[in-house]
């Protein structure tokens, strides 16, 4: 078996050390041939896959956080099709396997790997010692790619502010998270982006939205992650599935408190969680969406800041990349309230 490793060295937990703890682990998998390749730009892990097919590489490692996954896939996958269905067969290109080393690491959490670099290598060589793949669905936003999530808005202005924040020499601790969060809602509230929303899913069913304050799209479930909390918009949404669409109607009042502590994975009571369905728009298995705004707004790509937009069109993919992944999964869950509150100052229970 022939593998690529790419990785990130400016990814957020990636140590010069930490490859001698990876690489004695992968070279254990009997058979396994590896070649090791560090990014040096944006961009650059898609440039190093283009082209690719299994006569080159059986697998590509992505050794980063989600930005690191989405440009491996962009490259791997190539030119969106304007088909619905994929351009190249996954049979055609290498399988992808993920070693998580960024903050959030959502794609490899939600195929089940731990967050824990050290320990999602032990666990990714038991995958391809053992072949244990599936074949996942991706998304689609204009002529590319995304493995995770994309949105207008809040998401994409505190995705803005903690790179600020990092690039001042802090780290992404939870309570950091929820600072920029608060502050990005309160710009929010003044200032909201009014999406309009046209989508359809997969059994036909088509849904109008005007004038949403947030709408968020994702590939995975949960939607993210701040910290050790999952943040669970769409509970249905999976990898099998299309894209799972979240909004919020209202941000006044109890309402918008409310909707924020969902998003950030509260474990609401029942009649809370009852009173927010109608003051939230949910769309699960959507295969086309169209995101229009009143005017230009931040637009996030898996957790990377991709530019201004006015429109976007989402779009969903069956079957368009094979991973490696384990078969055990634990299915995320929202937090309860304390649990929520303590795990913002790093708390154990």
């Amino acid at each position: 078996m022939k593998a690529l490793l790419i990785s990130n060295p400016n990814s957020t937990t990636q140590q010069p050390e930490l490859f001698r703890h990876l690489i004695p682990v992968l070279r254990s998998v009997p058979g396994l041939h590896l070649h090791a390749q560090f990014t040096h730009h944006a961009g650059h892990a898609t440039a190093m896959c283009e082209g690719l097919t299994r006569a080159d590489y059986d697998v590509v490692i992505a050794v980063g956080g989600d930005g690191t996954v989405n440009e491996v896939i962009n490259g791997l996958l190539g030119s969106v099709p304007a088909t619905g269905e994929a351009s190249k067969s996954y049979h055609e290109v290498p399988a992808l396997a993920v070693i998580p080393t960024g903050s959030a690491n959502v794609f490899a959490r939600a195929l089940g790997f731990p967050p824990e670099p050290i320990q999602a290598t032990e666990t990714l060589a038991h995958t391809l010692r053992h072949g244990l793949t599936r074949t996942i669905d991706m998304g689609t936003w204009n002529d590319n790619w995304f493995a995770v999530n994309a949105g207008f808005g809040i998401d994409a202005d505190v995705i803005a502010n903690m790179e600020r924040v990092r690039q001042r020499g802090f780290s992404a601790t939870p309570l950091r998270y929820l600072r920029v969060t608060v502050r990005a809602w309160r710009r929010l509230r003044k200032y909201p982006p009014n999406i309009s929303v046209s989508a359809i899913n997969r059994d036909g069913e088509r849904r109008k939205v005007a004038k949403l304050p947030v709408c968020m799209a994702s590939n995975t479930n949960p939607w993210s992650f701040f910290g050790p909390l999952p943040v669970v918009t769409n509970p249905r949404n999976s990898f099998d599935m299309g894209l799972g669409l979240f909004g919020v109607t209202r941000l006044d009042g109890i309402a918008g408190a409310t909707a924020m502590l969902q998003m950030l994975g509260a474990n609401l009571p029942r009649f809370a969680t009852s009173w927010l369905k109608e003051r939230t728009f949910t769309f699960d298995d959507v295969l086309e969406v169209d995101l229009t705004c009143a005017k230009t707004q931040r637009f996030q790509v898996d957790g990377e800041y991709a530019g201004d937009f006015k429109t976007v069109t989402l779009g969903a993919i069956p079957e368009a990349i094979e991973v490696y992944a384990p078969t055990d999964k634990v299915t995320p869950t929202p937090m309860s309230w304390v649990r929520l509150a303590l795990s913002f100052f790093d708390i154990r229970l």
